[in-house]
């Protein structure tokens, strides 16, 4: 009986020590160590991640292969080909898939690099094809800007910098050799300065070919793009020519370049406000371009009225030389969705979604036809109401992310039959 209860007394003596230990511990650890918030039990996106030599022993058994992520964006290069990435713990997560989204190989850069916000494409991440991909990282805090480049779709990131400490805006690359990027800072209202960097060896070496603002060994600065007005993203149409759009006071303008991003021009002209006097204000985007030679695109441009918008067109079929506004004849989206903006994959079809209800047109906008409402599409966007992103790469194939930040969950969506049906991928 004795020997019973010191038993019990030495269990509950070695309990006491270490439940001490532990809050001995807790109050020892140094204030400036961060303690982690823990992630949510669900992240958002299933997705069954195998090692390249394993993609035929997960199409058997994708279930030993499965992993939860919180996807953020993503970017379709293909019909079968895209990418799909976020961020858990200021580490970047990134994958890529060949098959429709059946297996995905992760192709994210080193964790010891960093990223505070989520990445956008365009402004803080570019892939050119499948196997040439670039990141970028603000400097936080630092003197430099990060670049990671892989060559390889993912399985290796050499790391370059640039010596500049300002916001990243955008980045473009017109081949897997030749690209730009444009740093900018706000210097008084309404007014940037902006610096654009370029690099002919891949992203090994960014060299400054513009910036707006007097330097020590500067004494002007004509053909630069000027302060006033606010950098919304760029294109190139060759190593030489190239599109900047600029919202200066609230309204869209496009700025050209013929020479790499040194010369800077104001037009062509492109916006009549009086077509859209009703809005209270404009969501540009820079242009896009639907083939090869670069010479049918559009600009999408959302006129906002409270905290609603809808999105309109213009249109080229001359490399950007003139554009022709095209009216939408769409409902408005409110709220956290306003800026989902139509995907066009050629000069005349498109699709949008307003509300829970997909549209199509076959006449760049004239006529919008309402498809059948879908039942997986409606019902998953109860549940996760905000949508990031509407991408269509052909007829037939499209992605959509949905999205409920409150609760840092995220769906990434596809159709197969031109946005009738839709599955969670």
């Amino acid at each position: 009986m004795r020997m019973k209860r010191w038993k019990q007394w030495t269990g509950m003596g070695l309990l006491f020590c270490l439940l001490l230990s532990a809050c001995t511990t807790e109050k020892e650890e140094p204030a400036s160590v961060p303690v982690p918030n823990p992630e949510p039990a669900e992240l958002g996106q299933t997705l069954t991640v195998v090692p390249t030599e394993s993609a035929k022993a997960a199409a058997e058994d994708p279930s030993q292969y499965q992993i939860q992520t919180r996807l953020t964006d993503f970017q379709l290069l293909s019909g079968t080909t895209g990418i799909a990435w976020g961020l858990t713990r200021n580490e970047l997560r990134m994958y890529l898939t060949e098959d429709n989204g059946k297996t995905w190989v992760n192709i994210s850069p080193a964790s010891n690099v960093q990223f505070p916000d989520n990445l956008k494409y365009g402004r803080d991440l570019y892939f050119k094809d499948r196997m040439n991909g670039w990141v970028v990282r603000n400097a936080s805090g630092t003197s430099e800007t990060i670049v990671l480049h892989t060559s390889d779709g993912g399985g290796s990131w050499k790391v370059a910098s640039i010596p500049d400490k300002n916001k990243v805006t955008s980045i473009f690359f017109d081949s897997d050799h030749v690209g730009w990027i444009m740093l900018t800072a706000e210097s008084s209202t309404g007014k940037q300065d902006k610096t654009l960097y370029k690099t002919e060896d891949g992203g090994a070496k960014w060299k400054m070919v513009m910036h707006n603002y007097i330097s020590s060994n500067q004494t002007s600065t004509q053909g630069a793009i000027p302060p006033l007005g606010y950098a919304m993203g760029m294109t190139f149409t060759s190593p030489a020519k190239g599109f900047a759009m600029i919202q200066e006071l609230g309204v869209p303008k496009l700025y050209r370049t013929q020479d790499g991003g040194g010369e800077w021009s104001e037009g062509p002209a492109f916006f009549n406000r009086d077509k859209l006097a009703s809005c209270s204000g404009f969501i540009p985007s820079s242009p896009e371009f639907f083939d090869t030679s670069n010479t049918e695109g559009w600009i999408p441009v959302g006129c906002q009225v409270g905290d609603s918008a809808k999105y309109n067109g213009f249109f080229t079929k001359d490399q950007g030389q003139t554009w022709t506004f095209a009216p939408f004849n769409l409902g408005w989206n409110k709220g956290v969705n306003q800026s989902l903006r139509p995907s066009f994959i050629n000069s005349t079809q498109g699709w949008a979604l307003v509300g829970n209800l997909m549209y199509h047109t076959e006449d760049q906008g004239k006529t919008w036809m309402p498809l059948p409402a879908s039942r997986v599409l409606t019902s998953i966007l109860k549940e996760y109401p905000e949508v990031g992103k509407l991408q269509f790469s052909s007829q037939r194939v499209g992605w959509m992310l949905v999205m409920k930040n409150d609760e840092m969950r995220s769906r990434l969506l596809q159709t197969i039959d031109g946005g009738i049906t839709w599955k969670v991928l």
